[in-house]
């Protein structure tokens, strides 16, 4: 299936490793211009080194900022003077813990990393969206919002917004043709889990490689399909429904996750 998507003017958040870092890669082999923004500079000049094609932006942003929001806007719009796909994929889970774990301030931050992040980009960005013959947004969300887990249950209800937020904008823009969907991951591989891997790896002195070998099998089985997720798993997803061979699809949530989550 062709996807057309050359010369394509696609953003994407949290776009320097991860999930995001194969989103951006997977648009760039198709031939689009991809704009991806991330906190870490060092992750966006190993990425602008791996990443095929021209006219592509890479911009250091932190997205509970909103001078940083737009910043990030200001630069899009002088060197490409618009926006075709938007993928919402800044998220983490910065502590886990269970319920009476968590404090007012683990909350707010959750709230701006995984919510409200994606609320100032869309505000900024639709005006622009509104304006391009195809344009998509892709909100990245989780399987934690249908399928919510004890240990980070601030994170789980932020996804769960984030989630909901797609259905409501699927209904406010779909006069202007501008599409709305949610993908929503399983377990994968991220800096997250790799973070939490070191903290146990310190805390209990195993070798760091034992412990994601651990954490890996532990994930494993539970899922139907009986491995993690790996970044590259969503990428022909997300380049799906940014092409127009998903015209006729707004509105809907996309789990993947080895079959964890079994809708009818």
């Amino acid at each position: 299936m062709k996807l057309n998507l050359e010369d394509c003017k696609v953003l994407v958040t949290g776009g320097s490793d991860g999930i995001g870092r194969a989103m951006a890669l997977a648009f760039a082999g198709e031939g689009a211009r991809v704009a991806v923004c991330a906190r870490s500079q060092a992750g966006l000049d190993k990425l602008k080194n791996e990443m095929s094609g021209q006219g592509h932006i890479f911009k250091t942003a932190d997205l509970t900022k909103v001078s940083d929001v737009e910043s990030l806007h200001a630069t899009i719009l002088e060197q490409w003077g618009g926006l075709d796909v938007l993928v919402n994929n800044v998220g983490a889970i910065q502590k886990m813990g269970t319920f009476l774990d968590l404090t007012d301030e683990d909350w707010r931050e959750v709230f701006d990393i995984n919510l409200l992040s994606a609320v100032r980009v869309l505000r900024l960005f639709i005006p622009e969206l509104r304006k391009s013959s195809a344009p998509s947004i892709i909100n990245i969300s989780s399987i934690a919002a249908v399928r919510p887990e004890e240990v980070f249950p601030h994170y789980s209800a932020m996804k769960a917004g984030l989630s909901n937020l797609t259905a409501s904008l699927s209904q406010t823009l779909a006069g202007d043709g501008i599409r709305v969907n949610t993908i929503s991951p399983g377990p994968v591989w991220s800096r997250s889990w790799e973070n939490e891997a070191l903290a146990v790896a310190q805390e209990t002195g195993k070798k760091l490689e034992t412990v994601r070998e651990e954490f890996r099998a532990g994930s494993a089985e539970r899922i139907p399909l009986k491995r993690m997720g790996e970044p590259e798993d969503l990428s022909g997803l997300v380049l799906l429904l940014a092409s127009q061979s998903s015209a006729w699809i707004t509105g809907s949530n996309f789990t993947v996750d080895g079959g964890i989550v079994r809708n009818l």
